[in-house]
């Protein structure tokens, strides 16, 4: 008949045994939850560079139909009668800002440039330029995914001294 020393050591035996099978099944469970983690951050990743390019495309955008409004603020004529002042006429500044897009470069995302103009006659001129947009992540699998809209406002002032 076995001790009671005894009967402690083989019971230390078995929960030995026991922790040692209960370690080995759990044996690269973190793998899976790793590889699942790096998926996610990559993919974050690649939608903080995705948004970030559409931002910069955005604004690059702006600043061309910003630029074009400028030029089409000065296609002014003289206001008829004796009053000085100033009329535009959207034919007019629509011809003056396609001047301005032909003369400086596209950028290579976008195609399809459409140009509107509108003036209300005496104060101002509103420029709307239009483009598909391709990001330059996604270009290679779906080109002109997106459509970009810019739109500004550009005004003229008489003043006589």
């Amino acid at each position: 008949m076995p001790t009671a020393g005894e009967n402690r050591c083989e019971r230390g035996r078995e929960s030995q045994i026991g922790r040692e099978s209960d370690h080995d099944s759990d044996a690269g469970s973190i793998t899976p939850l790793a590889i699942g983690f790096v998926v996610i951050a990559l993919l974050l990743a690649f939608l903080i560079a995705a948004l970030t390019d559409l931002h910069m495309a955005r604004r690059e955008l702006q600043g061309l139909a910003d630029s074009a409004a400028l030029a089409a603020s000065d296609s002014f004529e003289p206001a008829p009668g004796d009053d000085p002042g100033l009329v535009f006429s959207p034919p007019a500044a629509k011809r003056a800002a396609g001047r301005y897009l032909n003369a400086v470069p596209t950028p290579k995302d976008m195609g399809n440039l459409r140009l509107s103009a509108d003036a209300d006659g005496t104060h101002s001129v509103r420029i709307r330029i239009e483009a598909r947009y391709s990001p330059a992540l996604l270009s290679p699998f779906v080109p002109g995914l997106i459509d970009l809209h810019a739109t500004a406002y550009a005004r003229g002032a008489l003043r006589l001294d």
